[in-house]
């Protein structure tokens, strides 16, 4: 029994950091105290979006918008240029492929503006995820795990650098329509600014896959 003890001791010891109590009030207006500055920084620049979509594991279509970020927090996107790689059909199967399109590309559309509004919580939503939610420590990372947050049946789990308070990745489960939307987001940070990488999109509705990819960052002239 004493050998338990003096190992446990050992372990704590050694690895505090894995034990060790986050006060999620304070972790809450801290990182929103740090989002909020990089929504001001973000705010500052345009950037360009590469959006691919996959149907069955083949690329169907690709877009580039360009993008800004309002002091809000709210997102914008221009469509700049389009292409469908997908072979049209004539006659009346060609009439019922473009419906099928139409209706796929609205579903895309807000499934990608449903995932933007997790990746930009308002402060509000942010505090929400930290006072109701399960924070952990993991190495260098703070871990925030969230349920219901936006949509009924939502799950979230956020990694923030724990020096930084910055992000390093978002896992979002979420729902449209009925249907599972599966997003993973990553981030970089160039010169003091966080911002996401890429952005991978599962659907269970249609089947698709979606890629995003940021690029071209600059400031706003």
């Amino acid at each position: 029994m004493k050998t338990q003890i003096l190992f446990l001791l050992i372990i704590v010891c050694f690895f505090p950091a894995a034990y060790a109590q986050v006060d999620k009030t304070q972790m809450s207006l801290d990182v929103s105290k740090k989002y909020a500055q990089n929504i001001g920084l973000l705010s500052q620049l345009t950037w360009k979006r590469k959006t691919e979509g996959y149907v069955g594991g083949n690329l169907a279509t690709m877009s580039v918008s360009s993008v800004t970020l309002g002091p809000d927090g709210k997102m914008q996107a221009i469509v700049i240029s389009q292409q469908s790689y997908t072979e049209k059909k004539r006659g009346i199967r060609g009439a019922v492929q473009a419906s099928v399109v139409s209706d796929v590309n609205a579903y895309v559309k807000a499934a990608v503006e449903l995932v933007g509004k997790y990746i930009f919580l308002s402060q509000g939503q942010m505090v929400d995820l930290f006072t109701k939610g399960t924070l952990s420590v993991l190495g260098n990372s703070i871990q925030a795990e969230g349920f219901n947050l936006l949509v009924q049946g939502d799950r979230l789990n956020y990694k923030f650098d724990q020096s930084t308070l910055l992000y390093q990745s978002q896992d979002i489960s979420t729902v449209l329509q009925g249907d599972a939307v599966k997003a993973t987001v990553k981030y970089e940070n160039v010169n003091g600014v966080n911002r996401v990488t890429s952005v991978t999109m599962d659907m269970a509705g249609p089947k698709v896959n979606i890629k995003l990819i940021n690029f071209e960052y600059a400031k706003k002239m």
